[in-house]
């Protein structure tokens, strides 16, 4: 064979002539650098960095060459605005007080809004994180539901058990359902995914064993606080809050490093770009399901902890539009951070509760006609969405976050060891 025939080899970064450098393979360089380590660099292996494509970013690592041997160090600095403090005050203010204000029926409803934190953070996974769109996650809240019922019922499995696999079951379809994403991304990924929403109703009365069939599944099992705890209703109703608020800090917990690991920083490579990912070693395949199955997870332990809450579910509960207003959630609160999970569940909530305070008052004509529509909970959160989305087309949480930036000076960036 002819050297003419030989294929031509896919460039490694840095090669090249010139100082061309692709950004987006400098992103990726970026999150898989070592963050401490030394690098040795020649002036021969040293490119000047141009300075007008791209700008550093958070978390994007910078090499500063000198005299010394070269160092990569981090570029920006993350500084907790003031609203973080006074908003992560406020919500442990209201965590602390809200079962002591609260009637058994409230502290109910209140603990289901916290567990539905978890379903909102599964989608903010995989759409935030990991760059595919997903308008079938309720699915997966309703698969774990379904799980643990069975679980904790047909197999009598103790109540932890139960709930672990829920999880772990929703989980396992999510990897499943994550497959068409190795071949497909994008609107078509998200119409895949909402169309699995809208048959999980028609497919879920056909299982009856699994699912209670049309009528749903009642949960005879009873989860009973400790006797030192209380026997009366607020009691176990206490109980029950402590368990889910306990279970949803674990699980946001465990988020918050599988993201800062080598899988998550691989995650979100594949999402800034999956050809340079690639180039770089990561595993495509791996990486998709295993986004995937960590979101399908935590939307099947939110699933799981509405039966603590309530022993009953039904394929009723879950409509496909469910699965729209946990993506529209996600997005509200702020997509590629976990606390922006549980600001567009709060917001969601607050404006709900005002929207019925104004629907109740009564003797102003035409436009108590129209304050009416505030009672409708569809119709405040449609209202909320098309607003913040003109306002804050990245989410809420960028109110709550500053940071500031310590660019390399060009001369130091282009300065190279003799």
């Amino acid at each position: 064979m002819s050297d003419d025939n030989w294929p031509t080899p896919m460039p490694r970064p840095g090669d090249g002539d010139g100082d061309e450098t692709s950004g987006l393979d400098a992103s990726v360089v970026g999150v898989f650098a070592p963050r401490d380590e030394p690098v040795e660099t020649t002036a021969a292996e040293t490119e000047p960095v141009p300075a007008g494509p791209v700008a550093p970013e958070r978390g994007r690592q910078a090499l500063v060459v000198d005299d010394e041997p070269a160092q990569i160090r981090p570029t920006g600095r993350r500084r907790i605005s003031p609203l973080s403090w006074i908003g992560g005050l406020l919500l442990g203010v209201w965590l602390v007080a809200m079962p002591l204000t609260s009637s058994v029926t409230e502290l109910r409803q209140n603990t289901q809004i916290i567990v539905m934190v978890l379903a909102v953070l599964g989608v903010n996974i995989a759409t935030g994180y990991g760059g595919m769109i997903s308008l079938g996650h309720g699915v997966f809240v309703a698969v774990g539901a379904f799980a643990a019922a069975y679980a904790v019922d047909d197999l009598a499995l103790p109540w932890v058990i139960s709930i672990l696999a829920g999880a772990a079951f929703a989980g396992a379809v999510g990897a499943l359902v994550g497959l068409p994403a190795l071949r497909i991304k994008g609107i078509h990924l998200a119409l895949v995914t909402l169309g699995l929403a809208i048959v999980f109703q028609p497919l879920a009365k056909r299982v009856p064993a699994f699912s209670g069939g049309v009528s749903g599944r009642a949960v005879g099992a009873e989860l009973v606080p400790p006797s030192w705890f209380g026997t009366t209703r607020w009691a176990e109703g206490l109980y029950r809050y402590l368990i889910c608020v306990a279970v949803v800090a674990l699980a946001m917990l465990i988020a918050h490093h599988i993201i800062n690991s080598r899988p998550g920083r691989a995650m979100r490579a594949v999402r800034d770009n999956d050809t340079a990912a690639a180039v770089y070693g990561v595993n495509l395949v791996a990486s998709r399901v295993n986004t995937f199955a960590v979101s399908a997870s935590l939307a099947g332990l939110a699933g799981a902890l509405g039966i603590v809450l309530v022993p009953f579910t039904s394929q009723e509960s879950f409509p496909f539009t469910e699965s729209l207003v946990l993506y529209a959630t996600a997005v509200l609160g702020g997509l590629g951070s976990l606390w922006g999970s549980v600001l567009g569940v709060a917001i969601r909530e607050v404006f709900s509760r005002i929207g019925e305070l104004l629907g109740d008052v009564s003797g102003l004509g035409p436009l108590g006609e129209f304050l009416r529509l505030l009672d409708e909970e569809q119709f405040v959160f449609g209202v909320l969405l098309v607003a913040l989305t003109f306002v804050f087309p990245r989410g809420l949480i960028g109110l709550f976050n500053t940071h500031r930036s310590d660019p390399v000076p060009p001369a130091a960036r282009n300065r190279t060891r003799t």
